[in-house]
C-alpha cells in the first residue's frame, strides 16, 4: 500500500499535478543560469519569450535592491546594467516564485519557505564570494541554494490532507524528512532529485538533492553540494537552532576556509539582503523583525547551554573530588588513565556547550550592529555577551580544577608577596576608600610556595574581600604570622564589609555548590585546591573573614 501511494505521487509529480510544473521556460533558466557558453542575446530571448516574465524582471531591475535609480527599457539594457549572470538569476528567482502553488497548503508556510530559500540562496553565493580557492562562480551557488528543498512544494503540493500537523518552517531537514517518509512514504529530497534528472539539470544540482547531512560534506561530493550544505545548515541555524552554529563554523572552515567571524558577518549582511530582494518578489520579509527573532532564540538558547553546563560541572566536581582523593592509593599508571578520561569528558563538554555559546555570542554581537532598533538589539546582545563570557569563564575555571596540581615549591619571601598583590589593588582601594593595615612581621618570612599559585589565591580572597566593603568606605586587614606551635605561617584576612556569598562559602567549606558553581564558587574551589597543594588549610573566623 505504501509503495503504491508513494507511486502515486510521484506520478502526479512528474505530470505536472503538484501546481509547481515548471514552465519550459523556467527549466531553461535553470539551464542557462549556469552556462557561460550562453551570450546575453540568447538570454533575451529566451526571457522575452514570456512577457508578464519580461515586466516583472525590467521592474526588479530597476529597484533598490541593484541600487539602479534609472529606467530599465529592455532585457537586453538590464544585461548590460547588471550583467548577463545576475539577470538569469533574476528570471529563475521570479519564474520559480510565480510557480508557487497560489493556495497554501494548510499548516505550509510558503512565505517562510521562500524567505529561507532565497536566504540560503544569498549565503551559498557570499560563500564561494568570500572563499579561496574554490572551483565555483557565486551563481551556481545562488541557483543551488534556492533550489535546495524545492522538492517540499512539489511533494505538498500532490500529497491529499495530512492527518498529522506538517513539520514548521524552522524545524530540522532531518525532523521533516523523517516525517515525510512516516507520513507520505517519500521526502521530497528523493523528489527533488527525481525531478531534476527529468529536467535534465546539471549533476551536481542532482548530488545537492540526492545529499544532506553529514554525506553532503564528504570530500568526494561535488563542491557545489558541499557548499549548500553549509548554506542549509547556516540558515537552519539562524532561523531554528542557534546551537548549532558553531558546526557551521566548522563546516565553513573546513570546507570554504572562513573563519567564524566571516561567516558570521556573511549571515549577518544576507539577512538585509533578502528584506530588498523579498520586497521585488512579493515575499513578506521583515529583516528587523528577523534580527530580534534570532537574538532572541539564542539568547533562550544560552539559558539552555547554562543549565547543562551547569549540570556537566557538578558532575565534574564530583568526578574531580573523587579523582584527588584516590591519587594517593592508586599508581602513577592509573591516575594518568583517570586524568585522560577526565579530559577526554571535559573535551566533549567544550564541544557540546562551551564552543556553541561562544559562537552565538559572537554572532548576536555582529548581528546587533545590522539592527535599526538599538535599543532592543543591543540589550540583548548586552545579555548574550554577559552570559556567555560567564559561562566561558566558569569552564576555564572548571579545566583549571580538573587538572592534578602538584606545586612548584621555591624559597620565597611571604610578605613580599602579599604585600606586591596588594599593591596591584591600589587604584580600586582608593576609588572605594578602603584603609589597608598591614600587619606583617619585620623583615623577610621565607617560606617554600608556589609563587604563581598563592599569587592567584591572594588576589581572589582581596578582590572578594574588597568588593564585600561598602562603596563609603571601609577597613581590609591583612595579617601575617607564625602558629603558636611555630611551624605553620598563618595569613588571614578580615574586613567590615558584608559577610562572603554563600557560593564562595560552600566552596572554601568543600560544600556541594548546587546551581552556584557558574559564579565565583568556582574560583574558590580552585583557591582551595592551591592551598591544600601546600599542605594548608582554610578557616572562616567569621561569616566576612578569611583565614588561611
Amino acid at each position: 500500500m505504501e509503495d503504491q501511494r508513494k507511486a502515486k505521487l510521484l506520478k502526479k509529480i512528474i505530470k505536472g499535478d503538484s501546481g509547481l510544473g515548471l514552465s519550459p521556460l523556467a527549466i531553461r533558466c535553470v539551464e542557462v543560469a549556469t552556462d557561460d557558453r550562453k551570450g546575453a542575446q540568447d538570454l533575451a530571448e529566451i526571457i522575452e519569450k514570456d512577457p508578464t516574465l519580461t515586466t516583472r524582471l525590467l521592474k526588479l531591475a530597476g529597484s533598490a535592491f541593484f541600487a539602479r535609480p534609472v529606467r530599465v527599457t529592455s532585457i537586453s539594457h538590464a544585461i548590460v546594467l547588471l550583467g548577463s549572470k545576475r539577470v538569469r538569476l533574476m528570471a529563475l528567482t521570479l519564474s520559480l516564485r510565480d510557480a508557487c502553488p497560489p493556495k497554501q497548503r494548510e499548516g505550509m508556510d510558503y512565505n517562510h519557505f521562500w524567505k529561507t530559500s532565497l536566504y540560503r540562496a544569498l549565503i551559498a553565493q557570499e560563500f564561494v564570494s568570500a572563499a579561496k580557492g574554490v572551483d565555483l562562480k557565486p551563481d551556481e551557488a545562488f541557483v543551488g541554494g534556492l533550489l535546495s528543498e524545492i522538492g517540499q512544494l512539489l511533494l505538498y503540493g500532490v500529497a491529499s490532507e495530512f492527518d498529522q500537523p506538517i513539520p514548521k518552517g524552522d524545524d530540522s531537514l532531518e525532523a521533516i524528512l523523517s516525517w515525510e517518509d512516516q507520513h507520505l512514504g517519500i521526502h521530497h529530497r528523493k523528489v527533488g532529485a527525481l525531478v531534476f534528472q527529468r529536467w535534465r539539470f546539471s549533476e551536481d544540482l542532482v548530488a545537492c538533492q540526492r545529499f544532506y547531512g553529514n554525506a553532503a560534506l564528504a570530500l568526494e561530493r561535488p563542491v557545489l553540494c558541499r557548499i549548500v550544505e553549509v548554506a542549509r545548515r547556516a540558515t537552519e541555524a539562524v532561523f531554528g537552532a542557534p546551537e548549532t552554529l558553531h558546526d557551521v563554523h566548522d563546516a565553513a572552515r573546513e570546507v570554504l576556509s572562513l573563519t567564524g567571524e566571516e561567516v558570521d558577518e556573511i549571515l549577518s549582511t544576507s539577512l538585509g539582503q533578502v528584506q530588498e530582494l523579498g520586497e521585488e518578489l512579493q515575499i513578506e520579509v521583515d529583516s528587523q523583525k528577523d534580527i530580534l527573532a534570532v537574538m532572541e532564540k539564542a539568547n533562550l538558547a544560552l539559558a539552555r547551554l547554562t543549565t547543562s553546563l551547569d549540570t556537566s560541572i557538578q558532575g565534574l566536581v564530583s568526578r574531580v573530588k573523587g579523582y584527588d582523593a584516590s591519587l594517593k592509593r592508586i599508581s602513577r599508571a592509573a591516575a594518568l588513565d583517570r586524568q585522560e578520561t577526565l579530559n577526554n569528558t571535559l573535551d566533549a563538554v567544550a564541544h557540546e556547550i562551551r564552543n556553541p555559546l561562544l559562537s552565538i555570542g559572537g554572532f548576536a554581537e555582529r548581528l546587533a550592529r545590522h539592527a535599526t532598533e538599538k535599543d532592543r538589539a543591543q540589550e540583548y546582545a548586552r545579555i548574550i555577551a554577559k552570559e556567555s563570557g560567564r559561562l566561558e569563564r566558569a569552564f576555564r575555571e572548571i579545566v583549571a580544577y580538573a587538572q592534578p596540581y602538584a606545586p612548584a615549591l621555591v624559597q620565597e619571601d611571604l610578605v613580599h608577596v602579599v604585600d606586591g598583590v596588594i599593591e596591584e589593588f591600589d587604584g580600586l582601594f582608593k576609588e572605594r576608600a578602603i584603609r589597608i593595615t598591614r600587619d606583617f612581621p619585620e623583615g623577610e618570612l621565607r617560606i617554600l610556595m608556589d609563587k604563581d599559585g598563592v599569587t592567584r589565591v591572594l588576589r581572589q580572597f582581596i578582590k572578594t574581600a574588597a568588593g564585600g566593603i561598602d562603596v563609603a568606605g571601609g577597613t581590609l586587614i591583612v595579617s601575617i604570622g607564625w602558629a603558636d606551635s611555630g611551624g605553620e605561617v598563618i595569613l588571614s584576612i578580615t574586613d567590615d564589609g558584608a559577610p562572603l556569598p554563600e557560593m564562595v562559602r560552600d566552596a572554601l567549606l568543600d560544600a556541594n555548590l548546587s546551581g552556584k558553581a557558574l559564579d565565583e564558587g568556582l574560583e574558590f574551589m580552585v583557591a582551595r585546591k592551591i592551598i591544600e597543594g601546600h599542605r594548608g588549610r582554610i578557616e572562616l573566623s567569621r561569616p566576612g573573614g578569611l583565614r588561611n
